[in-house]
């Protein structure tokens, strides 16, 4: 399993401008095949940072993923917001557990 777990900080306001998109990603991303969990959350603190989390079965259907067109629309989308910074992480996971 692959897990991917970031932030990113975008400019005062500009989550507002690709909220609908990121909407729309995150429900096409969550019925591609291989995913096991995909979610954007606002920090509860600062609204313009965004909490990424993602849960994919294999390297290649994270590959898809990538190639996807809703990703090409969603990063055209994020083509057009001021970002401050991002840190977004890739983990290969063996033996989970799960906890609850």
């Amino acid at each position: 399993m692959l897990l991917i777990q970031g932030w990113l900080k975008l400019a005062t306001g500009e989550f507002d401008k690709v909220q609908e998109q990121a909407a729309a990603m995150v429900a096409a991303t969550n019925a591609e095949d291989g995913c096991i969990h995909y979610a954007f959350a606002r920090d509860i603190t600062d609204p313009d940072l965004i909490h990424i989390s993602e849960r994919w079965a294999s390297e290649e259907a994270l590959g898809a993923h990538s190639a996807s067109a809703h990703m090409a629309a969603f990063q055209q989308a994020m083509g057009t917001v001021k970002t401050e910074g991002a840190d977004l992480w890739l983990y290969l996971a063996e033996g989970l557990k799960k906890l609850m």
